[in-house]
């Protein structure tokens, strides 16, 4: 029997270990499937948000959404406290927190407390946030957070159990990373470069307490993210015939904080509204008589665009229109010289500032007041008459030409008479030319003209031709007489041939000094 009681002893000690053994085991392939299933959990939560629209995605509505997201799984079981869900009869209790992040790599810019996150981008480990995970109540949470040395927020808690994560956002953990709620002297007029998702799963299954944290990034995608104008266009006759103002609507493709609209790039204010409705007035100014008047639109083509904004500040795609101004027949051109070289005139004049000009007209004066054409229709600022009157003075007119509301040519008014006498005497040429390469470009240089023998006139510039000595061959000229250096930058590495000439006052030009070749 002592035997027998022996044997039976050894073989329930043995049953029991073995009973123990198998307890373990499965008690750790029950802990090892839970974890499992937490970090599945885990990356459908983190799925989930990512899911949601960038612009939509908010500390204050993505518990909201991902749990009414239809076939997100991730809807509250209301099992226990906090936000939960259960997956083969384990319950796993969820934490979500968002935030925008101000990158200081571009500058940093006011900040909305409810938006932006406390501490940037987080600076505690899930190692460190050990200490933390198994507290639920506010107070414990906050006692636990304060002795690990770390922040609500950065572990994932949830302590008031609603399903977002506390003290993630500045309003929530009373700091700011400038300072001040919100940051004065704005840098940055984009601050949301992209937000911090931060998700914590945990349950109770097998070997006690576990937990998965996760901090991750969500890029911001730019444009796409923030209201875009869909549409703009002028309430008022288009093209401007009259008026000192024109109208337009813009609309966007969802509510917009603001829209500014801008004239060729250039911000002409905000626009009036709200929503997806705005609108906006651009002035156009009185058009002058005989000149401009400040603040006048002059005639020509003009881009209007309008750009619509998000709460953050950040724009959507801009929308443009153009629109054409044609109130009135160009301007007279200003600063028309003349004067002869040999047995030509030359004349020269300003450019006209409207954009819708098609080109210039010169005319002749008689002696009997009638205009015969010097040059036709052309859209150099320049002209030369080589059929000029020998012998006498002359007067020349220059007119800029546009196109009427019809599309017909129409021209403007007259420059002040341009008076030619009855000669020139063309100024002394240049001297010393040379050409050198330099850096891919070739550069003209050489010595002054010793003057012009006319009584008041002198050296005005240098005319630079390149190729070849006829008039289609000027290539380009100097501004004053003091220069005394060309460069030619649009070679594209071909070899060309140069010549230099003095120009004076009355537009006579010297012999032509050359050729000269890098």
């Amino acid at each position: 029997m002592l035997e027998a009681l022996v044997a039976s002893t050894i073989t329930l000690g043995g049953l029991l270990g073995l009973g123990l053994m198998l307890l373990q085991a499965m008690t750790t392939t029950s802990t090892t499937k839970a974890r499992e299933q937490g970090v599945s959990v885990q990356r459908e939560l983190v799925e989930a948000v990512r899911s949601i629209p960038y612009d939509e995605l908010t500390a204050g509505s993505v518990v909201g959404d991902v749990q009414d997201r239809e076939g997100s799984g991730l809807s509250d079981s209301a099992d226990t406290g906090g936000w939960t869900v259960r997956r083969r009869g384990i319950t796993y209790t969820l934490a979500v927190g968002v935030c925008s992040v101000d990158d200081p790599a571009d500058g940093l810019g006011t900040h909305d407390p409810a938006s932006f996150c406390a501490t940037g981008t987080g600076s505690a480990t899930p190692a460190a946030c050990t200490p933390v995970l198994g507290a639920d109540a506010a107070a414990g949470a906050a006692a636990a957070a304060a002795a690990a040395g770390v922040t609500l927020g950065d572990c994932g808690i949830d302590a008031d159990l609603d399903g977002a994560v506390d003290g993630l956002v500045e309003a929530e953990a009373g700091v700011c990373l400038l300072g001040a709620c919100p940051a004065p002297s704005p840098q940055d007029d984009t601050p949301d470069d992209y937000k911090r998702l931060v998700t914590l799963v945990r349950w109770d299954r097998g070997q006690g307490v576990r937990a998965a944290l996760q901090s991750t990034i969500v890029p911001n995608p730019g444009l796409s993210t923030a209201p875009r104008i869909t549409d703009i266009a002028a309430t008022g006759s288009e093209p401007v015939l009259s008026g000192t103002s024109l109208s337009f609507s813009a609309t966007a493709d969802r509510p917009a904080t603001a829209v500014r609209w801008s004239v060729d790039g250039t911000v002409g204010g905000d626009a009036s509204g709200g929503g997806t409705g705005w609108s906006f007035t651009w002035a156009l100014g009185h058009v002058g008589s005989t000149a401009p008047n400040d603040g006048e639109v002059l005639d020509g083509s003009y881009v209007i665009g309008a750009k619509a904004f998000d709460e953050n500040g950040s724009p959507g795609q801009q929308r443009a229109v153009t629109v054409r101004v044609n109130r009135r027949a160009p301007y007279a051109p200003l600063q028309a010289v003349g004067g002869r070289d040999g047995a030509a005139v030359e004349l020269q004049w300003r450019p006209s500032p409207e954009r819708d000009v098609v080109g210039y007209r010169v005319y002749r004066e008689t002696l009997l007041g009638a205009l015969e054409a010097a040059c036709g229709l052309t859209r150099r600022t320049s002209c030369r008459h080589a059929d000029a009157p020998a012998g006498q003075a002359l007067v020349y007119r220059v007119v800029a030409v546009d196109r009427d509301a019809a599309g017909a040519l129409r021209e403007g008014a007259a420059s002040a008479p341009v008076l030619v006498a009855v000669a020139n005497t063309p100024p002394a040429p240049p001297s010393g030319l040379v050409a050198s390469a330099e850096d891919g470009n070739t550069v003209l240089r050489w010595q002054p003209s010793s003057g012009d023998p006319d009584a008041g006139d002198a050296v005005d510039h240098y005319r630079v031709y390149r190729d070849g000595v006829v008039v289609d061959d000027r290539y380009d000229r100097t501004g004053t007489a003091q220069e005394l250096t060309f460069t030619d930058a649009r070679t594209n590495g071909l070899p060309h041939t140069y010549w230099v000439a003095a120009v004076d006052t009355q537009l006579g030009e010297s012999a032509k000094l050359g050729p000269v070749s890098p």
